[in-house]
């Protein structure tokens, strides 16, 4: 069967428990409410930007070739890329889902994107296939 000591620290572990989290609700001298501070505030309105702020396709297709240094005149024509989705990150980045055709690949392959705003254009700063 279970020991008497078993048993008394189980006891003594559950009363401690409790004890400790009565505690960690509660904010503690100079740091405040941690679990409010930790995490920034995003206001869902701005987290999802409206789609005439997203990449248009072709400068999504265009990105992701120079970002991934393919030929876009050689392999260009017949791919294609289209702008799914996107989410606000940070003031000036945006990420972003796309399905992209290439003309060298059967079928149609998913890419997660982050976008960066530069004077009023977007450049692909990281892509990668899901």
């Amino acid at each position: 069967m279970l020991g008497r000591g078993f048993l008394l620290g189980v006891a003594v572990g559950c009363v401690l428990g409790v004890y400790v989290a009565s505690y960690l609700s509660r904010p503690t001298v100079g740091m405040g409410n941690v679990s409010g501070s930790i995490l920034p505030q995003v206001n869902e309105a701005k987290a999802v930007p409206e789609k005439g702020t997203w990449p248009t396709d072709d400068q999504a297709k265009t990105q992701l070739f120079a970002l991934s240094k393919w030929d876009l005149n050689r392999h260009g024509n017949g791919s294609k890329v289209i702008v799914n989705r996107c989410i606000q990150v940070a003031d000036k980045e945006i990420a972003c889902e796309l399905s992209a055709q290439l003309k060298w690949i059967d079928g149609e392959t998913q890419i997660e994107a982050v976008f960066q705003e530069e004077g009023g254009d977007w450049k692909m700063i990281a892509a990668k296939n899901r």
